[in-house]
């Protein structure tokens, strides 16, 4: 049993990545967001949590047996359209931000109420 130890650039490798997330997770400005680099981790996480229940789920009766794999269908429809749905509003926030710090930017002009006299 001849385990070799790890090598440097694998550690370097580990290292690196969770400075980045503690980085990320001790900025106090919130200039970067920490959701998109952990809900992959996230999604990973709830899925193996998903799957281990279900299958407790299915042991407990005949019942089990049948609406543990509709059940865990389910989830993982749910759990994925959510996942998609949080990063889809990230994106979004992130393509937002640099047209908000545009210096040149005009404020949008206020809307009109039915109340305005007609020009």
């Amino acid at each position: 049993m001849n385990a070799e130890p790890p090598s440097s650039s694998a550690l370097s490798s580990l290292w690196q990545q969770i400075r980045a997330v503690l980085d990320l997770v001790l900025d106090l400005s919130f200039k970067r967001f920490v959701t998109p680099h952990l809900v992959r981790m996230l999604y990973v996480l709830s899925l193996l949590a998903a799957f281990l229940y279900a299958v407790r789920w299915m042991f407990s009766g005949f019942w089990g047996l049948i609406m543990a794999p509709v059940a865990l269908l389910f989830y993982l429809i749910v759990a994925r359209v959510t996942v998609e749905l949080i990063l889809a509003i990230f994106r979004i926030a992130e393509r937002l931000a640099p047209m908000a710090d545009d210096t040149g930017a005009k404020p949008a002009p206020k809307p009109r109420s039915f109340t305005d006299p007609v020009k």
